[in-house]
């Protein structure tokens, strides 16, 4: 049973270290099928009182929308995280160095603001490179705790025990995976549809979302 698990393990962290930015493409509407599904639950639960037939209704209907909004949607969700990301960044590095006592209201509240529209600004652009980088680590990182369980005695797997080469040999895999997906972005652009709306999408709202 370890042996299994530590296998899946392995070809699991393998798998989303080479392919992380194509598989988060291609679960993105089901992601968000399932996001619409629950807001209509929790919809048709607020209007009828109830988990009824109104309810499901809502529920089918919020999933076939928001599946089928996917990347209309896309665009705005990244400004959002780039906004919110931006912020706590702000509040993080004020709280770090001691200003946010120093700071009045209004002065933290627009230092705040300015830096939710850096971030909403810059994220869209380099979106694709922190979904490449992220999933290469996360990868790389669950391919390195299977090695361990699947061959405990060698210290080069051991990230606790092993010192410093399980960290290079993690530092190593990610950065295959980083030049991997990197490297074949143009042909699974080619072979999938919907990865190619989505990069189009995103290369189109470099600077964020229009208001019309």
């Amino acid at each position: 049973m370890l042996f299994s698990f530590a296998v899946l393990l392995i070809l699991c962290g393998l798998g989303i270290m080479a392919f992380g930015l194509f598989l988060f493409y291609a679960w993105l509407p089901i992601l968000y099928g399932l996001f619409g599904l629950e807001i209509g639950f929790l919809l048709g639960q607020w209007l009828s009182g109830e988990l009824g037939p109104l309810a499901y209704v809502f529920g089918i209907v919020g999933a076939v929308g928001l599946f089928i909004a996917t990347h209309s949607l896309e665009p705005y969700r990244r400004s959002l995280v780039g906004f919110l990301g931006g912020a706590l960044f702000a509040l993080s590095l004020a709280y770090l160095l001691g200003l946010d006592q120093r700071m009045g209201g209004i002065l933290g509240i627009a230092l705040v603001v300015a830096a939710g529209l850096v971030g909403a600004t810059i994220v869209p652009q380099v979106f694709d490179s922190i979904i490449i980088a992220a999933s290469a680590f996360g990868g790389a990182t669950m391919a390195m705790v299977g090695a361990h369980l699947l061959l405990p005695g060698v210290g080069l797997f051991d990230r606790l025990a092993g010192g410093l080469p399980p960290r290079l040999m993690t530092i190593g895999l990610t950065a295959i995976g980083i030049g991997w997906q990197f490297r074949n972005i143009e042909k699974w652009v080619q072979s999938d549809p919907d990865f190619r709306g989505d990069r189009a999408a995103a290369r189109s709202n470099r600077a964020g979302p229009t208001i019309p």
